[in-house]
């Protein structure tokens, strides 16, 4: 009996002196599990280990722990772990790629946002620059675009907002970037500038009309611009009523001997037409022609670049003619005058001849 008991001792103390060892947590497929931060303290483990006889297939294990291997009275034992091989070349220069690849179309998104032709470099592995270059082409682009598209929209929104009257103010929303801002400052002005030509135009036509009328309204609280249309319209409506009242002058010049004022209520009108008829420097070449004919005694005919002077010229033709008729009479008297002193001189010799004979 006694050394039953004292076999029961000592299996108990035994089986009490082996779990001292022993730790918490559920193991794998393989019989295994890592080592805990409360075992790795109380020195139970230090890494992967094995329970129950389990093992991995090599019989190494991962991470660079150290691994427990099962004794055959159910203990475990440390067993040195197999060191992980590092990363190839092959992939330490994809990585670098991918990372010049990420940079690179930060950079070239930024730059082609900003409007900017300049092309990029990059200081880096063989890998890294390749990737860099591949990655700002592709950002540049993307963000050539997104500035292209946010000009199209700012300059719709600038024409709409001047098209309705709206002020020059830009919105917050296309203020950040400089070239975004133009365009909508382009399309803002674009659409004052076709309001203003619409504008001039009515303006212009407003005074023309008024000019030919006689009478000026400038109009007031509008732009320069318009006011300078307005002036512009009636000016030239002005001009040409000059032209048409200096004209009639002109002509009348041809039509009559002694300038006589028109019926006319505007004494503006009666100025220009006396300006034309004074203006007309023709009429004494056509006076001079006609007295020429006339005092050489040709018969009169009306030369047909005359045709709408006919009574000046047949007036200054008849001034001649008479001066010609005169010419003529003076001219036959003088004739007669010595006719006659001739035949008294022939007497007078004749006398002396006879006289001097009887002597």
């Amino acid at each position: 009996m006694r050394e039953k008991v004292l076999f029961l001792f000592i299996m108990f103390t035994l089986v009490l002196g082996s779990s001292v060892d022993a730790h918490s947590g559920r193991t794998d497929s393989n019989g295994g599990h890592n080592c805990s931060e409360k075992s790795k303290v109380k020195g139970l483990c230090t890494g992967y280990h094995y329970h129950n006889g389990g093992s991995s297939s090599g019989g190494s294990s991962t991470g660079g722990s150290s691994t427990k291997a099962s004794s055959s009275g159910g203990s475990t034992q440390t067993v040195p772990a197999a060191k992980p091989a590092g990363p190839s070349q092959e992939q330490i220069a994809q990585q670098e790629k991918v990372k010049g690849e990420k940079d690179g179309y930060a950079a070239g998104t930024t730059a082609g946002y900003k409007g900017s032709n300049e092309n990029s470099s990059a200081i880096g592995t063989e890998a890294y620059t390749s990737g860099y270059m591949a990655g700002y082409q592709k950002g540049l682009e993307e963000g050539r675009q997104k500035l292209e598209t946010e000009k199209r929209a700012a300059f719709d929104s600038g024409y709409t907002a001047g098209k309705n009257g709206a002020t020059e103010e830009v919105p917050i929303v296309y203020s950040a970037n400089p070239l975004v801002k133009g365009a909508y400052e382009d399309g803002f002005n674009k659409a004052v500038a076709e309001i203003d030509e619409m504008k001039k135009r009515e303006y212009f036509t407003i005074g023309y009309e008024e000019g030919k009328k006689d009478i000026i309204n400038v109009p007031k609280d509008v732009k320069d611009l318009y006011i300078q249309a307005y002036e512009e319209g009636y000016n030239k409506s002005q001009e040409e009523l000059k032209n048409t009242y200096s004209k009639k002058g002109y002509d009348a010049a041809l039509m009559m001997l002694k300038y006589k004022e028109p019926q006319l209520e505007n004494q503006k009108f009666i100025d220009w037409y006396k300006e034309g008829f004074d203006s007309n420097k023709g009429v004494k070449k056509i006076q001079d022609e006609a007295y020429a004919l006339g005092v050489s005694g040709k018969d009169y005919y009306l030369p047909e670049k005359y045709a709408n002077a006919e009574v000046l010229f047949s007036h200054h033709y008849k001034l001649g003619a008479k001066q010609y008729t005169q010419n003529k009479k003076d001219n036959t008297t003088k004739a007669a005058g010595g006719v006659g002193v001739v035949a008294l001189g022939w007497l007078a010799r004749r006398f002396f001849v006879a006289k001097k004979t009887i002597s």
